[in-house]
């Protein structure tokens, strides 16, 4: 039976069936969420080699580190509200960290920043930086933290209570969790409905609004100190490569690889649909 991981309700309706999987709608919060789960999301199978180089199954990146440096600005904006959190210093752990660039940001700022991702292919690319990142999930992680950042993580993990409870296990009295991920309450995704970019399933499993990650949040331990959408840029080959997922259109496939050409792969545009949130929020 589906059950919804906020409000506990059985009572659902079908939203939308994507890349032959169904995603289900809360009808008493307005959860969006994929079921049946399957292995491969439970296991974090699908982020293997593929994920993070080429997107050859339909999901993840040409080229991760590629295509999240017309970023770049976005993340140094991340750092600027933490460091207006806790100060210019502190231990900062990104749990989904990949191949560690944000957390190469966050050490070139000055913090102790190491991270934690389930993809051994991922975090073996980070460690060949010179990175501290280790292969696994938060629950591998023990210490104590100033900041733990989860950046694009939330909607893909199994269990997102049981990962922000442990988020404020290992945070210290006062520390801040910070939280990016698709706002499934935004004007753009209930205007496209079940047409809208970010819902891809199996890499995608949950899809939050502000209210429902509010409760998640209060539950955990955590009041939000910061809501707002942070504009991102993105190269047109990654555009037209999410475009393709979404929408299964082989022409968007064809311009993308048009735009993987070296000397139109690294052509960006800002973009704020305003149907991202970047959510700060203190342990109690």
């Amino acid at each position: 039976m589906a059950t919804c991981i906020v409000c506990g309700s059985t009572s659902s309706a079908p939203f939308s069936s994507k890349n032959g999987y169904q995603v289900l709608r809360c009808t008493a919060c307005g959860l969006k969420y994929m079921y049946p789960l399957p292995a491969a999301s439970i296991s974090g199978d699908i982020y293997d080699r593929d994920y993070f180089e080429g997107a050859g199954k339909g999901h993840g990146y040409v080229n991760y580190d590629e295509d999240k440096e017309p970023m770049r600005s976005a993340f140094v904006k991340y750092l600027d509200h933490i460091r207006a959190a806790i100060g210019p210093k502190g231990r900062l752990l990104d749990v989904g960290a990949a191949t560690g660039y944000f957390v190469a940001l966050a050490k070139d700022a000055g913090y102790a920043a190491e991270g934690v991702d389930i993809s051994d292919h991922a975090a073996s690319v980070g460690r060949a930086k010179g990175l501290t990142v280790r292969t696994g999930v938060i629950d591998d992680v023990e210490g104590v933290f100033d900041c733990v950042t989860m950046l694009d993580l939330i909607e893909h993990v199994p269990d997102p209570r049981a990962v922000l409870k442990k988020a404020a296990i290992l945070l210290r009295a006062g520390g801040v969790l910070v939280i990016n991920t698709p706002d499934a309450g935004s004007l753009v995704a209930r205007i496209l409905g079940r047409n809208w970019h970010a819902i891809i399933p199996p890499e995608h499993i949950y899809y939050f609004d502000r209210a429902n990650i509010k409760c998640l949040l209060e539950e955990a331990g955590f009041e939000i100190l910061k809501e707002t959408s942070i504009v991102k840029s993105f190269t047109f080959k990654y555009i037209f490569k999410t475009l393709h997922q979404s929408m299964h259109i082989p022409l968007f496939l064809k311009v993308s690889s048009l735009f993987s050409h070296k000397s139109l792969s690294k052509i960006s545009i800002p973009i704020n649909l305003h149907d991202n949130m970047f959510v700060l929020a203190r342990k109690k």
